[in-house]
């Protein structure tokens, strides 16, 4: 990881992790409260691969541990594989594409909440699946899924002002406009 990858992933993950645990927990509902960690994973795989959405799975779900579990390792491990699976279509899709990662965090997220129950309840003798849905899996995928739509465009626009500064791209980004496209069009059609 670049020096600018580490310096805006690591304030990220602190300020995610605080807000969702101190100030998320205040406001929640039913209390079920936005999982921001997860859309930071996700986001960072989307935007900058499989390592960096690793790294900072990692560390997420091992903050998540260590302040709210009895068991260390068992978020950052769920944490880690999302950050893998998400970082593998990094190179498929651009980023400006925004339904995908949408899409990907909701799936996360189904999975995340999937693996919670089995772990939490059904391996404590818990079967209770509809009251699980509907006190926590829902609220808490409704409010992950409104706050994604509002972190996922800062976290690209955060990426591409900051750490993908690369002046050759950003000079043929300004220099675009749409007389090259005609002039592009005009040369294929003349051929």
């Amino acid at each position: 990881m670049t020096f600018k990858r580490i310096f805006t992933a690591v304030p990220a993950l602190l300020l995610f992790f605080i807000v969702q645990s101190s100030v998320l927990k205040g406001l929640s509902l039913s209390g079920a409260i936005p999982n921001l960690l997860l859309v930071l994973t996700v986001g960072y795989g989307y935007l900058r691969g499989e390592t960096s959405a690793m790294t900072v799975g990692f560390f997420s779900g091992l903050l998540l541990d260590i302040f709210g579990m009895n068991i260390i390792g068992l978020y950052a491990l769920i944490y880690l594989y999302t950050g893998y699976l998400a970082g593998l279509c990094h190179t498929w899709y651009e980023p400006v594409e925004f339904r995908i990662p949408l899409a990907m965090i909701a799936v996360a997220e189904i999975i995340v909440l999937g693996l919670e129950f089995i772990l939490f309840f059904v391996l404590n003798g818990d079967f209770g699946f509809a009251f699980y849905l509907k006190g926590k899996a829902l609220p808490e995928f409704a409010s992950t899924m409104l706050s994604s739509v509002i972190l996922y465009p800062a976290l690209l626009w955060i990426e591409e002002r900051f750490v993908n500064v690369d002046p050759a791209e950003k000079k043929k980004k300004e220099d675009w406009n749409v007389s090259d496209l005609v002039e592009n069009s005009d040369k294929k059609g003349a051929e």
